[in-house]
């Protein structure tokens, strides 16, 4: 599996590019997303790389702004997550996935980890990484799977009191994410 999605940021100006690739083991992610901030007045470059085992559960993670701030965490796939330097972050145990602010590929670490029923709602913990402050945090959201149409899957996403319907497209990658990202490739 070879796929590169390029996604709009429909809220802030910017754009992603992400590139996913299957090797023999793992899933190997490798994105670039540039964008403005408006409340800063400042303009970002985040690249990231995202290492998954084949059942889309993150094994390790880098991230690095402008070429400045960098953030590594590493996880044992059962809810423990490392620093660069191998210690442990307890203030994350129990969460599996992450979620990076600034894309939307986050959402499909668990929606192509779970065989999905319609009408199914899936609770998560997620190691949640606020860019470009790179500040992570454990945070609870949901999924339910509402519908199917043609080749699309919509979820109904759930953070805290913020909720919107996202769509994806048969590889589990967001093609609607309303008012925030859309794909355009």
């Amino acid at each position: 599996m070879g796929k590169k999605v390029v996604w709009n940021n429909d809220e802030l100006f910017g754009c992603e590019y992400l590139t996913l690739k299957r090797t023999t083991e793992n899933l190997v992610v490798q994105s670039t997303v540039i964008y403005v901030d408006e409340k800063t007045d400042n303009a970002h470059n985040l690249d990231y790389n995202v290492e998954l085992d084949k059942h889309w559960l993150t094994k390790k993670l880098s991230i690095n702004v402008d070429n400045i701030d960098r953030l590594e965490l590493h996880t044992d796939r059962e809810g423990n997550w490392f620093n660069s330097d191998g210690e442990i972050i307890g203030s994350l145990n129990g969460a599996i996935d992450i979620d990076i602010s600034a894309t939307p590929f986050s959402n499909s670490l668990p929606i192509n980890r779970i065989n999905w029923r319609i009408n199914q709602i899936k609770y998560f913990h997620m190691v949640y990484i606020s860019v470009p402050s790179l500040e992570i945090k454990k945070v609870p959201q949901s999924y339910h799977y509402i519908r199917k149409e043609g080749e699309l899957r919509y979820f109904k996403y759930r953070c805290y009191d913020y909720e919107t319907i996202i769509s994806v497209d048969s590889n589990g990658l967001v093609v609607d994410y309303p008012n925030i990202f859309s794909r355009v490739f």
